[in-house]
């Protein structure tokens, strides 16, 4: 058996937090909420509720006067900013990846802003009518979503994950899927795929997870899933200080063309230290100067 078919071999334990992500999705999940109104979900989550004040107060937010509750927080950070950051610190409390030597809470979340930035530009593009503000939110939260499947590797097989990590620094051709299924079994997304059925996510969100790096993917929620699938690939190549990034064969198929991909990507590129610099305040004291 491969170390990833022992981990899941017996019962899975998830922690008690992990039982409060989903309510907390379904609650900010309402695009008409005020300020005030997403104030009163974000209060029964302590840590979140600090952490967004102390976000608010910092050289990122830069306010004119300090801020000291969690409405001005709200109103100070935006909608889009404080849903995805109550997420990410909700999953982040799930997991305890710092054992695993190579992984870096920056890069890791730092590529998951990205991803969901870029998710959610490419899904308001798309000339099909269903794809609404609904379907956008969708996009952003599949976006954010999409690698949590390395998060658990991180803290479940630690030593695994590692060898993988130092495996693809030796060797840069080599893709981190490729060792992940070397050293532990299985890669980040079959990882994700489980976590999400355990968490019982909703489908769509399990599919992105499981099939977001397939071009070939055609199951029930393509669209969701090669949107997302090219976001990563964008993200991708910002960290690599890219020029520009590959046009893809998912765009014709999605009705976008590769100026608007070029434009999306221009946007990441333009907002990728803005979004490291907020990861780092936000994750600091998680990540140990890797």
């Amino acid at each position: 058996m491969t170390p990833f078919q022992q981990k899941i071999s017996k019962p899975i334990e998830l922690p008690t937090m992990a039982k409060n992500i989903h309510v907390l999705m379904q609650s900010l999940d309402d695009d008409s909420l005020t300020y005030q109104q997403m104030a009163k979900v974000i209060k029964h989550y302590p840590d979140i509720s600090a952490r967004l004040i102390f976000l608010a107060n910092s050289s990122w937010s830069a306010p004119i006067s300090p801020i000291s509750n969690i409405e001005q927080a709200c109103s100070r950070l935006g909608t889009s900013v404080v849903k995805s950051i109550s997420i990410a610190i909700s999953i982040s409390n799930s997991f305890d990846p710092e054992k695993c030597h190579g992984f870096s809470t920056v890069h890791f979340w730092t590529t998951s802003m990205l991803v969901t930035e870029g998710a959610g530009l490419l899904a308001s593009k798309l000339p099909n009518t269903t794809a609404d503000i609904e379907f956008e939110q969708t996009a952003q939260t599949s976006g954010l979503l999409h690698n949590l499947g390395l998060l658990w590797l991180a803290d479940k097989l630690p030593a695994e994950t590692a060898k993988a990590f130092q495996m693809v620094k030796d060797d840069p051709t080599l893709t981190l899927s490729a060792a992940l299924k070397q050293s532990v079994g299985a890669d980040y997304c079959q990882a994700g795929g489980l976590i999400g059925n355990q968490w019982k996510f909703p489908e769509i969100l399990i599919s992105v997870m499981e099939h977001h790096p397939s071009r070939i993917y055609q199951g029930s929620s393509w669209e969701m899933v090669q949107l997302v699938g090219l976001a990563a690939n964008m993200a991708f190549a910002v960290h690599k200080q890219s020029d520009e990034v590959a046009t893809n064969i998912q765009l014709e198929a999605l009705g976008l063309d590769s100026s608007t991909q070029q434009y999306i990507f221009q946007q990441l590129c333009k907002n990728f230290e803005k979004t490291q610099d907020l990861v780092k305040i936000l994750f600091k004291w998680r990540d140990k100067a890797r």
